[in-house]
């Protein structure tokens, strides 16, 4: 059953939830440090310098590049990072600060090598405006958002993209800014032709129900198979069924709750794309292969719910100092779920994966210069 509802906005602890937002990342790390490795966060090293005028998080060849700075792969990623910065303000300046580099280590360094990884910096609506302006009241920040991530994408189109095929890889915010974008400069346009493939977890894209297009874009569709390029995985992670104050899994009744940039569709009209990211079109459950803190982890598996919210739902771990699934922790709370391992849950099927989608792209793009 599908269902559509208000945002909440957060209780009265907020200065607690703020301290875990900003400790999210590190807790990412940190949980998983502990119990596996037995070793601290990494320090933070100086940011990539890109000239011109994008601020580059990652760029293919850059120095101490948080993402690996690989220049041999035939594909590009576009990566764009979650909700991270601590600045006081609504929307951060494009200071490159640890979070940024946390965030780009853990999410989008493995997939160096299979794609040559950029990052843009942008001017994203900060942990304190999550916080203290949720929900709709949260919409200029993230239009502002939006309109800096969008001038990082023109600029690497012109200057660096030379028709090359571009997964985009996001998470929360990361993901909102690619929904926008996918709608607004790539559905049925002839960028399209470029798009390998889509990874936004975390932001609630959107379907027509019962199909694999028709919401947030009419012809860019759900992946449903492994062989199959020039499509969107989407999913956010739960370790039990999501309470009713959920903030993943239903369409939402305002649609400003992501911005106003991407026009978005809302209501009962729709339901919320969840895609198995080990295997795209199942609704089996799974096991997952997991990079967490740098290390591949086994254990976890699970699949995506079709009767209310629309999650994945993952269970086991607790072998061989693997935490369960239902001790890892519900940042900010727990309608957040399993929010910040959404990446990280089965990642080691998403390398694999961008590399047969590659293959597929490159196959089907061979002789026109790429």
């Amino acid at each position: 059953m599908r269902a559509s509802r208000k945002f909440t906005g957060p209780g009265p602890d907020i200065g607690d939830r703020l301290v875990l937002v900003r400790t999210g990342l590190r807790l990412l790390c940190g949980v998983f440090a502990a119990l596996l490795v037995g070793t601290g966060v990494a320090a933070a090293v100086p940011a990539v310098d890109g000239g011109g005028s994008t601020v580059w998080l990652c760029r293919p060849g850059g120095s101490d590049d948080p993402c690996g700075g690989g220049t041999g792969a035939p594909i590009d990623c576009f990566y764009v990072y979650p909700t991270a910065s601590t600045q006081a303000a609504a929307n951060s300046d494009l200071t490159v600060e640890p979070e940024e580099r946390f965030a780009a280590a853990e999410q989008a360094a493995p997939f160096d090598g299979q794609c040559n990884i950029w990052a843009p910096m942008y001017r994203q609506s900060t942990a304190a405006g999550l916080l203290t302006s949720p929900g709709a009241k949260r919409a200029g920040a993230l239009d502002i958002a939006y309109d800096s991530f969008e001038a990082a994408w023109e600029d690497y189109l012109a200057h660096d993209n030379h028709g090359r095929g571009v997964v985009l890889i996001g998470h929360s915010q990361g993901s909102m800014m690619l929904r926008a974008l996918i709608r607004n400069r790539i559905d049925g346009t002839p960028l399209q032709q470029l798009l390998v493939s889509a990874i936004i977890p975390g932001a609630n894209v959107l379907v027509a129900a019962g199909k694999t297009t028709g919401g947030d874009f009419a012809s860019v569709p759900a992946c449903t198979g492994r062989e199959q390029a020039g499509c969107v995985l989407a999913w956010s992670t739960f370790a039990e069924n999501p309470p009713p104050d959920t903030n993943f899994g239903v369409s939402p009744d305002d649609p400003a709750v992501y911005g106003t940039r991407g026009h978005f569709p809302s209501g009962p009209d729709y339901e919320v794309l969840c895609t198995d990211p080990a295997a795209p079109g199942s609704a089996a459950d799974t096991p997952f292969r997991s990079i967490i803190y740098g290390r591949k982890v086994s254990g976890y598996h699970g699949y995506c719910t079709t009767d209310g919210p629309r999650v994945l739902l993952v269970d086991g771990g607790g072998v061989g100092g693997v935490p369960p699934a239902a001790s890892l922790p519900t940042v900010p709370a727990a309608n957040w779920g399993l929010h910040l391992f959404d990446m990280n849950i089965a990642q080691q099927d998403l390398v694999d994966l961008v590399g047969v989608q590659g293959r597929v792209w490159l196959s089907r793009h061979s002789g026109e210069g790429h």
